[in-house]
């Protein structure tokens, strides 16, 4: 974090996130003076719905471009479309800028991740990624306060007559110097070589090499099993998470009667809870042999939380079914991250993030287009606590996730069987043979060269 090229790297990202919250912000309050609520669904909209059709065509692009050049490129783009968001008086205007921003971000997001592991050592990946993830998520709370702090002064700002002399616009002005600034530090990285292919030259480009680079990560993922199963499971569990973020408020209003207080406080529960699980992985999770696993375990606890959270009375129970929930989704999502950095190899990997990114934002709009229906359809259906819709919903999402992470276990249940073989493992066979020795010593037998052959006898005799 001191220094390197991955320190750049990060603190890239660091302005770059700041700003997007900035900008997040100032397009909601914006969309909301054009058309209402109805304005903020379509802008929320247009950010997912690029996800579903260009991911893939940036992933093919973050592997056949020099990586640092393709991020340089997006986040130029990015700074002078923000800036026109500032003269926006449609909604129309507004949802269209926000596509053409989503796709490059679609540019940028693989070109990136792509970038993390040609920069890093192996056994700092999941620190890497909980860095990078604690820079993308954990600058909200830095973005709205900047966002505050420039609301009185966007009235007076017009430098010159460029600015209409708005809130939003000086909101939209500054996310474009930091997209500015974040391409600046990447320009001082150095070139990125890319790690050599297990088959040899590259085939050369022809007009049909974006279609066949564009299969070839298709098929990749979808044959490859260590790789199917992490990107299938953080599909679904962001779909049975972001049930909570459509239903959360009415949950916490008309079902827990936590008033206007509740909905932040599950939030804020959830953002400690995942932020602990983030800070644990990045201590612990340099440790952990096979990442997947412990990638499902994760899963199955924020699934578990999430259902058992549905059957809450008070905001205190909530609070603290969150919570749990969000330690099991923060150490899953590094976990996930970090997994597939280490399974894929570099020529692929900007195709693969983007398949996850791209299946992740089809998750995720899926969930929020059908979780308020369900709640109604649910509505008095069942017995009990679950006669409220919304906790019905809830109680689907939690089993969502339990499920993703269930099948994720069997999936990897090879791993399993070789953690169930730990004592043939070098260093715990080196601990049992430090123990021998220890009690032979104690009760006074000598240590001799025979004590060999018979443990090598034990370890064949417990293998059979």
């Amino acid at each position: 974090m001191r220094s390197g090229p991955f320190s750049r790297l990060w603190k890239a990202g660091l302005v770059s996130s700041t700003g997007d919250w900035v900008a997040i912000l100032a397009t909601l309050s914006l969309a909301d003076d054009l058309a209402g609520g109805g304005g903020i669904v379509l802008v929320l909209s247009s950010r997912i719905v690029p996800g579903l059709f260009f991911a893939a065509v940036g992933g093919v692009i973050a592997d056949r471009l020099p990586r640092k050049y393709v991020m340089i490129a997006a986040e130029l783009g990015r700074a002078s479309l923000v800036v026109s968001l500032a003269f926006v008086e449609t909604i129309g205007s507004l949802v269209l800028v926000n596509l053409a921003l989503e796709a490059l971000t679609l540019l940028f997001q693989p070109a990136k991740e792509a970038t993390v592991p040609t920069l890093v050592a192996k056994r700092e990946i999941v620190r890497a990624n909980s860095l990078s993830l604690s820079a993308a998520y954990g600058t909200f709370p830095l973005g709205a306060a900047i966002f505050t702090v420039l609301a009185p002064l966007g009235e007076n700002v017009t430098l010159g007559g460029l600015l209409p002399g708005t809130v939003v616009g000086l909101a939209f002005l500054f996310d474009a110097v930091t997209y500015l600034t974040s391409a600046a530090i990447i320009s001082t990285l150095p070139p990125v070589p890319k790690r050599p292919s297990r088959e040899g030259k590259k085939p050369r480009f022809t007009p049909m090499a974006p279609l066949r680079d564009l299969w070839e990560g298709v098929t990749f993922v979808a044959g490859h099993r260590r790789i199917r199963s992490v990107v299938l499971a953080m599909t679904v569990a962001l779909a049975g998470g972001g049930i909570i973020v459509v239903l959360g408020k009415p949950f916490a209003t008309d079902v827990l009667r936590a008033g206007a207080a509740g909905f932040p406080a599950l939030l804020t529960a959830f953002g400690l809870g995942a932020g602990f699980g983030i800070v644990s992985i990045t201590i612990f999770g340099p440790r952990f042999q096979h990442k997947d696993v412990v990638f499902a375990l994760a899963l199955l606890l924020a699934g578990g939380s999430l259902g058992a959270a549905a059957f809450v009375k008070t905001l205190f129970g909530g609070v603290g079914w969150v919570s749990a929930m969000g330690i099991g989704a923060g150490s899953a999502y590094v976990l996930g991250f970090a997994h597939l950095h280490e399974q894929t190899e570099d020529k692929l990997r900007g195709r693969t993030f983007a398949a996850l990114l791209s299946l992740m934002r089809v998750g995720l709009l899926t969930s929020m287009m059908v979780a308020v229906p369900l709640a109604g359809i649910f509505e008095g259906w069942l017995p009990g606590l679950l006669e409220r819709g919304s906790r019905v919903v809830l109680l689907v999402g939690g089993i969502t996730i339990l499920s993703s992470g269930m099948v994720t276990l069997w999936s990897v249940r090879r791993s399993l069987i070789a953690l169930g073989h730990i004592g043939d493992r070098p260093a715990v066979g080196t601990a049992m043979e430090a123990l021998r020795t220890y009690r032979k010593r104690q009760t006074g037998m000598d240590v001799t060269n025979e004590v060999e052959p018979v443990e090598a006898n034990d370890r064949k005799g417990d293998q059979q």
